[in-house]
């Protein structure tokens, strides 16, 4: 397969409407000692090529959970994994596991991990571990491979001197550029980043976000980001999704949804943001998140919610609502 190169020019800014990725009903849950853990449960959404989708939620909701189910980064005691994931019009359900290793893992789908220390090798040059992806994967011979290296390296404001240097030698924000450009490398559709400014100072955290919005604008890449900072999500997200003890319960466009968000666990995540140019009462959720191994029947935050009624004892559906969104609460149906 011939290695692609990077356009060197003129930007493509235009959002398309085309579907990249359809996920519907996915489970994943997992087996422990104390029971099954109902991590990711019937989620269902889709998503345009070339847009962002950032994933919120409280710790413990699902978002990584669901980004390994797309990626099929599972353990060994995964209790049930079932459901569609549809790329570019391919089931991957489908897909052996060795087939999706060999023909989409890196080559369609690539992942940045949240420990960029822990996901570098220490005995091997940053450099190597950058093109190895497309040594292994698409079969590309070393000195091609080191060269796109250098090329990504640029992309993403790592010096090129620094591939040949070791992980312990860069610093925490060179390191996590290091792991976009491995991610960036075989020029994937998709790739799915979790909390990649998390344990970075502040200067650094924009630093790499003004990385990934150049990629993003330059390049035919989709991403994934999963977080639960607001702030890091506004910058990059066209659409945001929120998650709550394994659902989905909003997913909207990023205009509407940072204006006035509709599930009320959406609202009390925006309400707990202080902003710079207005006077808002900070507000907080009360209680804490259910246990997944055995979550409350019906509305999983109605437990929470100061909206409760009697109705949200039994599981709202999905609803479509105004700008193309949808919410998984009674109160959307008007």
């Amino acid at each position: 397969m011939d290695q692609k190169t990077l356009p060197s020019s003129t930007p493509n800014k235009s959002v398309s409407e085309e579907i990249l990725l359809r996920v519907k009903d996915l489970k994943l849950f997992f087996r422990t000692t104390k029971g099954v853990v109902q991590a990711v449960d019937g989620v269902s959404f889709s998503l345009g090529r070339r847009n962002s989708l950032a994933i919120l939620g409280e710790s413990g909701c699902g978002k990584t959970s669901l980004a390994r189910a797309i990626l099929r980064l599972l353990p060994r005691n995964v209790h049930t994994f079932s459901g569609e994931i549809v790329l570019d019009g391919v089931d991957l359900m489908k897909m052996s596991d060795e087939w999706f290793r060999k023909e989409i893992r890196w080559r369609k789908i690539s992942f940045v991990p949240q420990a960029a220390m822990n996901a570098l090798n220490p005995v091997l040059r940053v450099g190597y571990q950058i093109a190895e992806p497309l040594v292994i994967h698409l079969g590309v011979d070393r000195e091609r491979a080191f060269n796109r290296a250098a090329e990504v390296a640029r992309v993403v404001g790592l010096p090129v001197d620094f591939l040949n240097r070791y992980a312990f030698e860069l610093s925490g924000g060179m390191r996590q550029r290091a792991i976009i450009a491995m991610a960036l490398i075989t020029n994937p559709q998709l790739i799915i980043l979790d909390e990649p400014t998390s344990a970075l100072d502040v200067l650094t955290q924009a630093n790499i976000m003004n990385s990934l919005k150049k990629i993003k604008r330059e390049f035919d890449i989709t991403y994934i980001l999963i977080t639960h900072d607001i702030a890091t999500s506004s910058e990059l997200a066209d659409e945001l999704l929120v998650m709550y003890a394994g659902h989905l319960v909003e997913h909207s466009p990023a205009e509407r949804f940072f204006k006035a968000p509709i599930h009320p666990y959406a609202q009390k995540l925006m309400a707990s943001v202080p902003t710079l140019r207005e006077e808002k009462t900070l507000e907080f959720i009360p209680g804490q998140p259910p246990s997944l191994l055995n979550p409350p029947k019906g509305c999983r935050f109605a437990p929470r919610c100061p909206r409760r009624v009697e109705r949200c004892d039994t599981e709202p559906p999905l609803f479509s609502v105004d700008a193309g969104g949808i919410v998984k609460c009674w109160f959307a149906a008007g």
